[in-house]
């Protein structure tokens, strides 16, 4: 029998400011369907077509293959033309938990296990100016780790 390997945890500097867009005058009750976008497809469409960047390089920030972002980039691009053509709503998954760094902004996804070690600095910058961010059926809190 062949245990799967655990999720890598993924590198992602940005926070959404929204989770939830819908087609402009349908009520929220009215909304029957949703596509739903995970925070690293967010973050492969937010280096390469936000930023620019070349999808290597993207990979390399996220510190994962370019052929795991370009299937990133695949399904956040097919979601987001089905929602806006089928007038569907979309829903940005919130990570499970993460760590933010004050200093520099960058995010360090908490592997779905658990917390494995606690983090005492920034793994970019290096700051200890981090905090835990837990989410757990819509609620965010946030932890301050020192």
């Amino acid at each position: 029998m062949t245990i799967p390997r655990g999720r890598i945890p993924r590198r992602v500097q940005c926070e959404p400011s929204q989770y939830y867009f819908k087609p402009r005058g349908v009520p929220l009750l009215d909304i029957s369907e949703e596509v739903e976008i995970t925070i690293e497809e967010l973050e492969a469409i937010r280096l390469t077509d936000f930023e620019k960047m070349k999808q290597q390089e993207a990979a390399e920030k996220m510190k994962i293959s370019q052929s795991t972002i370009s299937r990133h980039l695949e399904a956040a691009h097919h979601k987001i033309a089905k929602a806006l053509l089928h007038g569907l709503a979309i829903k940005i998954a919130n990570p499970t938990d993460y760590y933010h760094c004050e200093e520099c902004g960058h995010i360090q996804l908490v592997p779905e296990e658990g917390l494995k070690q606690e983090l005492e600095q920034c793994e970019q910058c290096h700051s200890t100016k981090i905090h835990l961010h837990v989410h757990s059926n819509y609620e965010h809190q946030i932890q301050s780790i020192k």
